[in-house]
């Protein structure tokens, strides 16, 4: 055989290789299948932080929260936290009204500014010192503070006010800076330890 004809041959034979070789990996991925993957994430066994409060009544008979705190998760570790005050009028079934309370008329928030500091920039309140796993943290409204309602709502509707928290873990920090720079500076983008 001339030499142009077997490096034909050779190429051709080649060639057909590698189809059989694509061929059997299309069958094997897209026809034939695999078998299923095993989930191997298993969630945190804590659960979330918690929001411990008195709800009372004052002589007008408008209800006020009192001595909240935050209840970090028992996770082994201490924690920062954070709260999220959202303000609304809703009725018996729950709707909400169109206009959101305004502070200073339609209800008043005396907080413990020693041991958290508002951020304008997310609406977050923080607290400035570790929470120890487990424990509560300093009084977010402590003895003598109060969020209260100062006057009727629309008609049919009451002062409502849900807090939540979120907690992240006060160990560690992240290179992002010279000197590094605080994990929860890193995920809240707010230094409130000032």
């Amino acid at each position: 055989m001339p030499r142009k004809r077997m490096r034909t041959v050779a190429l051709a034979v080649s060639v057909l290789v590698c189809l059989i070789v694509l061929a059997a990996a299309v069958y094997a991925r897209y026809i034939k299948g695999s078998n299923p993957l095993e989930e191997t994430f298993t969630p945190s066994p804590y659960g979330s932080p918690s929001v411990e409060e008195e709800l009372l009544t004052d002589t007008d008979g408008f209800r006020y929260k009192t001595n909240v705190a935050v209840r970090a998760d028992d996770t082994g570790y201490a924690v920062y936290a954070r709260l999220a005050l959202v303000l609304t009028w809703r009725d018996g079934s729950g709707r909400v009204y169109g206009e959101q309370p305004y502070p200073g008329y339609d209800y008043q928030l005396e907080y413990n500014t020693a041991d958290w500091r508002y951020n304008s920039a997310d609406g977050y309140y923080y607290c400035t010192s570790p929470v120890g796993s487990g424990s509560l943290s300093p009084a977010f409204i402590g003895d003598g503070q109060k969020l209260k309602q100062l006057r009727a709502g629309p008609a049919g509707y009451t002062l409502h006010a849900e807090i939540a928290a979120q907690t992240i873990q006060a160990v560690g920090t992240t290179d992002a800076g010279t000197p590094p720079l605080p994990a929860y500076y890193h995920a809240w983008g707010f230094d409130f330890s000032n």
